[in-house]
């Protein structure tokens, strides 16, 4: 039977906790306590069994802690972790026992956000063998991702956002056949998004806003099938794809601000049954006719999409005024803005009002 733990506690009241004492750094922050509940009537009783961390992967904590403070003073954590959601630095370790039939507690997930890193990523981090789970959000991590990060078998979650890390994305993150969650959001990449990436067939989030990616979307994402996709704020090139609507059928989430592509918009990805966030802006290409949108995009306006500086031109379809949960519907960057409401029935915006 597999056991999970999680370590973001302040320091424990005395007497309430019995941990282990390890040495100082990361290693400090993977402390692994078992905390065992027992009820009984209306008492409370708590006891708790400290399991050791593998060997290897003790050693594995004191080589990242060396790579992202580069090698300066030792991340100390302890008190400091927090399980506060609001709280500016989040530090979370979590550790598993009863994987590999032995008595020790493997890491399997390790969040390490706004903590001012300042080095590379590093490549000791396969050593933590059973990692699921991969976060260093907004940190000052440069350079790029090491190739030895390909053979994490199990790693599902990555989010390296907001970083500075630089140069082509690599194509062996294709290897990495269990992600269902990525996101490169707000780094330096450039160069183009490699076909590799649709061999991530588990894939449900692909986030790789604000870099400065080029080329066209590959044909071969078509053979992913995202619930949230977002690529705004880069150099894109070429229109935006049919098969985003022809194979991404349970898309939630398109987001696709200044993101270089062209329209028009297809209409399939308006049909898609499962969208309901829309944000696509400052696009080229031909003018998009609105009576042309399929009758089932008023659905879409319940959630406020985001439709701005994209050539659109016609009459707003008349059956979005029967949506009882329509409030407001903001015209911006036209040849006029305007904010219209409910109780204003203009329809025709092909002239300014």
């Amino acid at each position: 039977m597999k056991s999970t733990y999680s370590i973001f506690f302040p320091t424990p009241a005395p007497n309430m906790f019995t941990t282990l004492q390890p040495p100082h750094g990361l290693l400090q922050f993977c402390r692994v306590m078992v905390v065992v509940i027992t009820l009984f009537s209306s008492a409370t009783f708590s006891s708790a069994i400290p399991y050791q961390l593998h060997p290897d992967e003790v050693t594995a904590l004191k080589q990242i802690d060396k790579r992202l403070t580069q090698g300066g003073q030792p991340f100390e954590l302890g008190g400091a972790c927090s399980q506060d959601s609001e709280a500016n630095s989040t530090s979370v370790c979590n550790c598993t026992l009863n994987l590999n039939n032995d008595s020790y507690c493997h890491i399997t997930s390790l969040s390490l956000k706004t903590l001012n890193f300042q080095g590379k990523l590093p490549s000791e981090m396969v050593n933590l063998t059973y990692l699921k789970y991969l976060d260093l959000t907004r940190n000052y991590i440069s350079g790029n991702i090491p190739k030895e990060w390909a053979s994490m078998k199990h790693l599902t979650n990555l989010s390296l956002t907001s970083n500075r890390l630089s140069g082509n994305i690599p194509g062996y993150l294709g290897s990495f056949r269990s992600l269902t969650y990525l996101s490169l959001e707000a780094n330096q990449f450039s160069g183009t998004i490699p076909s590799q990436l649709g061999d991530l067939v588990n894939l449900k989030d692909l986030i790789l806003s604000s870099n400065q990616l080029e080329g066209t979307l590959p044909k071969t994402l078509a053979k992913l099938n995202l619930t949230n996709f977002r690529a705004s704020d880069n150099n894109l090139s070429g229109r935006i794809p049919d098969f985003i609507g022809k194979y991404w059928s349970y898309l939630d989430r398109l987001e696709l601000y200044a993101s270089g592509l062209q329209g028009p918009i297809p209409n399939a990805i308006l049909s898609l049954e499962k969208l309901t966030d829309l944000r696509i802006t400052d696009m080229s290409g031909p003018e998009f006719n609105l009576t042309n949108i399929p009758p089932k995009v008023k659905r879409l306006f319940v959630n406020c999409p985001v439709l701005r500086n994209i050539n659109l031109t016609g009459v707003i379809p008349t059956d979005v005024w029967t949506m009882a949960s329509l409030t407001t519907l903001k015209f911006d960057r036209a040849p006029y803005d305007y904010t219209l409401y409910p109780n204003q029935m203009l329809l025709d915006y092909s002239q300014p009002p």
